[in-house]
């Protein structure tokens, strides 16, 4: 408990430091990170921020810097370096091994606002703003030699610009957009140096001018992503994705960001297939600077958010080396430098925390529809919406809540709409169909059986349903509704009966993985539940489980039930999470944060990463080579919350 004076001593020191406009990023006085003292006192800015460590910290906190990543090298040039937009002529470079900094020569002149790549050895940085706010527009080119820390002028731009964007496909330097010599007015211009190096020629336009865009080169093509419309003094940040084709000399457009985003430039990296956002500002959402984390990618789903970074960085820095993201530096609020640090976070194969549920929730149920995690569960009337591509959830009053509440759902999308099928509390065998095009609900063909708390999967466009509880005890028949007839068909019943079970099937057969049942949990009671594993075969219509005959899957390493739906991802089954009685390896309050993985290849288990919050009464559900589980309770029984934990496999 916190003591009246200690309340009182940090009050003070929060009320100075919100005296001095909020943005110092320390308490005045005692010069602790304001984190530290948020930490001090259990609070809690946004679980969505944590996972990270402090990696380096910098003696001259600085954004709009530019940056290249050369291997484990990171290059910063340039940059400003106080509120009062002073700008720097410094270059280090830092190690993304060890944290440690490098001095090196200084630049020829202090530049923000231009864009830099590497091409033959050498580090170009293009245009930009020279000297301090408001700086002049220049057409300069410069370019460093890397082994002898040696600066040379290159082929000046056409026109002087500042705030462009720069890559090299293949040995030619491409430039784009940026702002004129008034600071303020967009460019088109594309100009392109080939690799003789003699003068600048220029390229097709680009579509939508801009500058304080992002670029990035994939598959030979060249990304111009986001930015803002105009400068100085009212700039509109914008949402616009341009593509680059050099062969034909095109632009093309590609799916919007699912917010507006600029300043990343210095915080673009790629990694996996994945190119990474990270930060930014965004003038029509509230607070200006961001802590956003976004990937852009091909496939249905184009963007998705990754978490978010410990403070706002705008124009600051991001890095990926050996699948760590490393992100910092930049500025918190408004221009204020305040942020000396650079953090880091694994990003693959580990948990992140995203943005809590508006409500809590457990014994949830969840389906992912055209980018969109619908969630219901104990708890709530609402239907809850998390956009996978913008992190954040849907207002619950937008959305159309569920005619029966209850809990305990088996859930299934089928034809772009999430169907619930039975439950307990007054949903007993009732089939409940959200089509969120219409953001209405309706009735569906009751289940065969008055059930709560079964198993399901689609397999060719049939859902099937097997177990469950009715009237307090475990039955194991099952059926299965094809949704363009509109009947149930029974089907043979399952050889172990099971409640809270986890199943998925990999598009031939169905898996159903531990659970409860007669002997260790009839009804809806906490129980150590079982280790079987049932597989569902429709071509024959037959059951196989785990009992040990040759060919027969081997059983759950841990015997458990409360964990939700299994999550087939990359050829295996995930089985998150549960709940016990008093079985082994649970915490105190009889949850599980454990990680089984089966392949049924080779009808082998592995351990996943362990959930950081262990729960039950959950639904894992996957997207994009992601798994993601939403609510839950931390303790056996009854239990709510608002977490939301995302896992980014290898």
């Amino acid at each position: 408990m916190i003591g009246p004076r200690r309340i009182a001593v940090v009050s003070a020191a929060l009320v100075l430091a919100g005296s001095m406009g909020g943005t110092a990023g320390f308490v005045v006085g005692l010069r602790w990170p304001i984190e530290t003292v948020e930490q001090w006192l259990g609070i809690e800015r946004n679980p969505a921020r944590r996972g990270w460590a402090v990696f380096a910290e910098t003696d001259l906190p600085r954004y709009e810097m530019i940056k290249v990543q050369i291997d484990s090298a990171l290059y910063l040039f340039g940059g400003f370096h106080t509120s009062e937009t002073r700008a720097t002529n410094r270059v280090e470079v830092l190690d993304l091994t060890n944290g440690d900094w490098e001095r090196l020569g200084d630049m020829p002149v202090a530049v923000t606002h231009a864009p830099a790549t590497r091409i033959n050895g050498e580090i170009w940085i293009v245009g930009g703003f020279e000297g301090d706010h408001p700086g002049a527009a220049t057409a300069r080119v410069w370019r460093y030699e890397v082994a002898s820390d040696r600066w040379s002028e290159g082929p000046s731009l056409p026109e002087p610009r500042g705030g462009g964007v720069l890559v090299a496909l293949g040995d030619t330097l491409h430039f784009a957009g940026g702002y004129m010599t008034d600071r303020d007015t967009n460019s088109s211009n594309h100009w392109a140096l080939p690799p003789d190096g003699r003068a600048w020629s220029s390229r097709a336009p680009l579509p939508k001018p801009r500058g304080h865009a992002s670029a990035l080169v994939r598959d030979g093509l060249m990304y111009v992503v986001g930015g803002s419309d105009r400068h100085d003094p009212l700039p509109i940040d914008v949402r616009w994705v341009d593509v680059y084709d050099p062969a034909t000399d095109e632009w093309s457009a590609f799916p919007d960001s699912p917010f507006s985003t600029s300043h990343t430039e210095a915080a673009t990296v790629s990694i996996d297939g994945y190119v990474t956002f990270v930060g930014g500002r965004d003038r029509g959402r509230g607070q200006e600077n961001q802590d956003d984390i976004l990937l852009l990618r091909d496939g249905v789903l184009p963007w998705i958010h990754a978490g978010r970074t410990p403070r706002a960085i705008m124009g600051g820095m991001a890095a990926v080396w050996k699948d760590t993201l490393f992100a910092g530096l930049g500025a918190e609020y408004g221009n204020s430098p305040t942020n000396p640090y650079v953090w880091k976070r694994p990003l693959r194969d580990v948990w992140y925390a995203a943005d809590t549920l508006p409500e809590s929730l457990g014994e949830v149920s969840a389906g992912i529809i055209d980018g969109v995690m619908y969630v219901v569960g104990e708890g709530s009337p609402h239907t809850l919406a998390y956009d996978v591509a913008s992190g954040r959830w849907l207002d619950p009053r937008a959305i159309a809540a569920r005619p029966s509440q209850g809990n305990h759902h088996a859930a299934e999308v089928v034809g772009g709409e999430l169907w619930l099928l039975g439950g307990l509390t007054f949903s007993e065998g009732s089939v409940q169909v959200f089509d969120p095009v219409a953001n209405k609900w309706r009735f569906g063909p009751e289940l065969p059986f008055a059930a709560g708390s079964s198993a399901s999967a689609v397999i060719e466009d049939r859902i099937y349903v097997a177990g469950g509880i009715v009237n307090r005890t475990t039955m194991g028949k099952a059926a299965f509704l094809d949704p363009e007839v509109g009947t149930w068909t029974s089907i043979a019943d399952m050889p172990l009966p099971v409640n809270h079970a986890a199943s998925a099937t990999d598009g031939r057969l169905w898996y159903i993985f531990g659970g409860r049942g007669p002997g260790s949990g009839d009804g809806n009671v906490v129980a150590n539940g079982f280790d079987y594993v049932q597989v569902y075969d429709p071509d024959t219509d037959q059951w196989r489980w785990s009992d040990g005959s040759p060919g027969a899957p081997l059983p759950l390493p841990q015997p458990r039930g409360g964990t939700g739906k299994a999550v087939f991802l990359a050829g295996e089954f995930w089985i998150l999470g549960g709940e016990t009685l008093d079985g082994e390896g649970a915490n105190s309050d009889g949850t599980y944060g454990r990680v089984d993985i089966f392949d049924p290849r080779t009808n082998s288990w592995r351990k996943g990463p362990d959930l950081p919050t262990p729960r039950h009464g959950i639904f894992p559900v996957s997207l994009a080579d992601r798994v993601f589980v939403a609510g839950g309770g931390r303790r056996s029984g009854w239990g709510q919350s608002n977490t939301f934990e995302v896992i980014w496999p290898r």
